[in-house]
């Protein structure tokens, strides 16, 4: 997540006379940097220079929504404001970050664009006064020699940009917990963890365009040559996030249909592929395969669809033939997703995300690391979110009661390396319990949910339901047959 993403997710918040001072706050400190740095390293340069870096500036933030599923986007802004810091000075980048974001199209709310305004301001102004105390050279100016242009500008940029990633997740984290409550320790690591690597990127492009600009003499013209490129780009992630919004779509399709059949567990499906995804980030998975864990994770129930509305809440308990028609949910999501191209990855996590890490569950009886990855996590964050959820037989469990659970079930029910991310992961992000209202809950039944670790165990003891789940090995059911 980048600054231009960052400011939808604080645009998103309640504003109240709270949020309002804390605006006027940034916006005050945006000031006090522009005042200090007219002082500290004068008026900007160039003024051809200013005004190209303010058109650029304005034409990058108003083509800002590059975004491609929940975690890629791609900025021209932040690239636009560092080189500034270079060309124009302290006080030209704070210029151009502010002027940057006044123009808008569209409804947004006037503490939201003061907002923008004061912190696009203070990360363009502190990060060239970052380059500049880092032994950064003002405009470029007599710099030549790789080496000394990568010394003199290129190491200095990089502080330069590493400051305006630490402003700009401060900021944000600032007005989130002012407006939503979001823990700003929280919040602040969840921004630097996903922001980081992007602006070292920032930094080696807006070190190129500050080398065209000055030392290879091209001047206002370099910001065709770097941007247009990325302009480009910028389109080709467009119309890959047009194909993953409409992948989205299919995805909450199945999800939908899937609650429409179980009113009482909305939301669960979302929440379990929201834990699946942080799991995944935790074990430190890459970009596609964070994604592929949080579509099973979001799919994991589907084949519900296929199981009879009356066994889904019961007000009685169940017989064991019924609860192998709901275990057969397991298999019978596969049915559904498996012809889905961009769902194939998902198709373990949906298959296998009753397996035990003994090898007591089901369909298959895996054991260890022989049970997919993406079903091991997909496991542990089906159980969490279920032991977290009020049902109407009991309350949810407190989010440390239900972390001690599923730890004194790592290496039998659960993978160890799962558990332990579970835990860095409660540390990292904010989870509450989820409560539901008493009519949700008439409607649920009185039996037990399939996704209580009691469930599991109870089919671990009967090896004879296991062997008639759909997907259970042919040995197991012939067994099984014999001894019957």
């Amino acid at each position: 997540m980048n600054a231009e993403a960052q400011h939808r997710e604080a645009s998103s918040v309640h504003y109240t006379s709270s949020t309002v001072i804390t605006v006027s706050l940034v916006c005050a400190t945006a000031a006090c940097l522009l005042v200090y740095s007219w002082h500290a390293a004068g008026p900007p340069p160039d003024h051809l220079a200013l005004g190209v870096l303010c058109v650029v500036g304005i034409g990058s933030w108003m083509l800002r929504k590059a975004e491609v599923g929940s975690r890629v986007f791609l900025s021209l802004t932040c690239i636009v404001l560092l080189a500034a810091g270079v060309l124009v000075g302290p006080f030209g980048a704070g210029v151009v970050g502010a002027v940057s974001t006044l123009v808008h199209f569209g409804d947004e709310k006037l503490t939201v664009r003061a907002f923008n305004v004061g912190m696009f301001s203070c990360v363009a102004t502190v990060g060239a006064l970052v380059y500049l105390w880092t032994g950064g050279v003002a405009h470029a100016d007599g710099v030549t020699g790789a080496g000394a242009l990568l010394l003199q500008v290129g190491v200095p940029l990089l502080f330069a940009d590493l400051a305006q990633c630490l402003t700009n997740a401060v900021a944000l984290s600032l007005i989130l917990h002012v407006a939503g409550g979001v823990p700003m320790r929280m919040q602040i690591w969840k921004l630097l963890s996903t922001t980081g690597a992007a602006y070292v990127g920032y930094s080696i492009i807006g070190f190129l365009f500050v080398v065209l600009w000055v030392p290879g003499e091209v001047g206002w013209f370099s910001a065709v040559l770097v941007l247009a490129p990325l302009f480009v780009a910028r389109w080709a992630f467009v119309q890959y996030g047009e194909e993953f919004t409409a992948h989205e779509r299919t995805l909450r399709a199945l999800v939908t249909a899937v609650e429409t059949k179980e009113p009482h567990n909305v939301g669960h499906s979302e929440r379990v592929g929201q834990l699946s995804e942080w799991l995944a980030e935790a074990i430190g998975l890459g970009h596609r395969e964070i994604q592929e864990i949080r579509m099973a994770g979001m799919l994991h129930d589907v084949g519900k669809v296929g199981v009879p509305t009356r066994l889904l809440h019961p007000r009685r308990e169940l017989t064991d033939a019924e609860l192998v028609l709901i275990a057969d949910h397991a298999i019978g999501g596969v049915d559904l997703v498996q012809g889905i191209d961009f769902l194939g990855a998902s198709v373990d996590g949906v298959a296998h995300h009753h397996e035990r890490y003994d090898g007591l569950g089901y369909p298959a009886g895996l054991a260890g690391t022989a049970i997919p990855l993406v079903a091991r996590i997909v496991a542990v964050a089906d159980v969490f979110v279920g032991l977290t959820t009020q049902r109407a037989y009991r309350p949810a469990y407190s989010v440390d009661a239900a972390l001690e659970l599923v730890r004194e079930r790592s290496g039998t029910q659960f993978d160890p390396q799962v558990v332990e991310a579970l835990g860095r992961v409660l540390a990292r992000h904010e989870w509450a319990p989820t409560e539901h209202t008493s009519d949700a809950l008439a409607f649920a039944g009185v039996a037990l949910d399939h996704d209580e670790p009691e469930m599991s165990d109870f089919f671990a003891n009967r090896p004879d339901l296991r062997g008639r789940v759909r997907g259970a090995p042919p040995l197991l059911v012939h067994t099984v047959r014999s001894g019957a």
